[in-house]
């Protein structure tokens, strides 16, 4: 028992320092931190957890536990590549368009003073 203390303490230790102190909480963290916390309560009273698993058809709480954790892992796999990609996209852009900028400068430049070299 002692450990299931520390280690909902440690949680939320975690939750207060990397998300709570933050100025701006994207939603999907505003949602899935009282989940959580509803979790780890669930962990804490194994009693619960097994009668919740047994009325989805779970044999032990562990394993309901362990199915929702494999679910929100995947949640957030999906959820951060997808925004990985975005951000490619975005960079992509800006380089393009950097490059477009500098490639434009430079033909001003040379129309300004046609006998300078790069």
């Amino acid at each position: 028992m002692l450990i299931r203390i520390l280690l909902l303490a440690f949680l939320t230790a975690i939750g207060y320092f990397v998300f709570l102190r933050r100025q701006k909480l994207p939603l999907h963290i505003l949602v899935l931190m009282p989940l959580l916390g509803i979790a780890a309560l669930f962990v804490a009273l194994p009693n619960i957890t097994n009668t919740i698993a047994r009325f989805f058809g779970v044999g032990r709480g562990a394993d309901l536990i362990s199915y929702l954790v494999e679910i929100g892992l995947l949640f957030v796999v999906i959820h951060y590549y997808t925004k990985f990609v975005e951000l490619q996209t975005q960079i992509t852009r800006l380089v393009r368009e950097l490059a477009l900028l500098r490639a434009e400068i430079e033909n001003r430049s040379h129309a300004i003073d046609p006998g300078k070299t790069p």
